[in-house]
């Protein structure tokens, strides 16, 4: 990502996540590996600090993750937030190698209203799954395009409610990957858009 320790940097991002639930919770055929979830949020980087936090507008099996229409960060029940911390910039070429370590939140809440200008409202909620993570960003300086790759591990999952079905996003000490991929947005200087997949989750 872009003078990763020279600037803030905003960037918009779309994330597809392939987390893990039992079977029983969300009916027969359903699988503990196939659970995935679809986010969209923002990245800002100051200094050797990363923060990446937004919404989940989509997870498998689960439905009314909204309050109400329209389907935005205003009225999503569910969000996250990611703290990491810069390890290392390597410069290989035209590459520019960046790895991070840190934890992601998610959170349920029960009153929506989280806004993009306010980064913290991203974590206004309950705690519903915390994992630790690292990743690494491959940036080519030519163009600014990018690649992440994400290792996140589960640490505590205290699973979520919604329409009277509890539902669990993960179990501790699982794993699930994650790809991202990344180019400068049209919408203004300094911004980002991202999109990604993972693969299957890992049993602990």
């Amino acid at each position: 990502m872009q003078r990763i320790a020279l600037r803030s940097t905003l960037m918009t991002i779309v994330v597809l996540v392939m987390l893990v639930t039992p079977a029983s919770s969300d009916g027969p055929g359903r699988g503990e590996s196939d659970r995935t979830m679809e986010l969209i949020g923002a990245v800002l980087n100051t200094g050797s600090s990363s923060a990446q936090y937004g919404y989940i507008s989509s997870i498998s099996g689960i439905t009314g993750i909204f309050a109400e229409s329209p389907a935005n960060e205003s009225t999503a029940l569910l969000t996250f937030y990611s703290d990491t911390t810069t390890l290392r910039v390597i410069n290989h070429g035209p590459l520019r190698i960046v790895n991070r370590e840190g934890t992601m939140t998610v959170y349920f809440h029960d009153k929506p209203g989280a806004d993009f200008a306010n980064p913290e409202s991203f974590r206004g909620g309950m705690p519903v799954m915390v994992s630790t993570l690292r990743h690494q960003v491959v940036l080519d300086t030519t163009t600014n395009q990018f690649t992440t790759f994400f290792v996140n591990t589960v640490k505590s999952s205290a699973g979520l409610t919604i329409a009277g079905r509890h539902h669990d996003l993960g179990k501790p000490g699982q794993t699930f990957r994650m790809m991202v991929f990344g180019r400068p947005s049209t919408s203004g200087p300094g911004q980002f858009v991202i999109a990604g997949y993972t693969a299957r989750m890992d049993a602990p």
